[in-house]
């Protein structure tokens, strides 16, 4: 196995998260839907093409409405805030209403662990961001799909922002949550 330098990126290619470039959050609070969307849509391409119903979205297209208006009723139904719980709840939900075998976890402590033990996998994860923490989106939630530590112990993560950066770095201090498949 070969070593990995420090500062290397380990994780998904960014180029696989510009198709949802244009998977913007209109306004409002919905991030949370915006984040499942792509989340759920890079594992249809990429993971599991059964994930999804062919109804709410066809495997590699850009159309998104119909999957983020479902969501939206499953995790964000009055379009309020969210807590990591309610969006990990709301995939679940979703799961269960089309009788899908899976179940989201939802982690609130060690997010940089939880990251990086998906993105090993090749699994991309929701993050919640937190403005008390640092971060310069105010609360809100992204996908991570790769990682870096610098020489100096700096963490560091590359995410879909849902505001139009498919390659926004971040600091992991600034995680608040976390919502991945098993």
């Amino acid at each position: 196995m070969e070593a990995i330098e420090a500062n290397e990126w380990i994780g998904i290619p960014e180029e696989r998260f510009a198709r949802y470039r244009h998977w913007k959050t209109p306004s409002g609070y919905l991030c949370g839907t915006y984040a499942s969307a792509v989340f759920l849509a890079y594992y249809q391409d990429y993971i599991d093409k059964e994930i999804l119903p062919e109804k709410l979205r066809r495997k590699n297209t850009t159309q998104n409405q119909p999957l983020v208006d479902m969501l939206q009723v499953m995790i964000q139904r009055h379009g309020l805030p969210t807590l990591p719980l309610q969006v990990g709840h709301g995939l679940s939900k979703f799961f269960d209403f089309y009788k899908l075998p899976y179940r989201a976890r939802t982690t609130t402590f060690g997010g940089w662990h939880r990251a990086v033990k998906r993105i090993n996998q090749g699994k991309p994860v929701v993050i919640g961001l937190l403005k008390g923490l640092g971060s310069t989106y105010g609360n809100h939630w992204v996908v991570a799909y790769a990682y870096k530590e610098t020489a100096d112990g700096k963490r560091y993560l590359k995410v879909h922002d849902n505001w139009g950066n498919h390659h926004k770095v971040i600091p992991a201090s600034w995680i608040n949550g976390t919502i991945s498949l098993p």
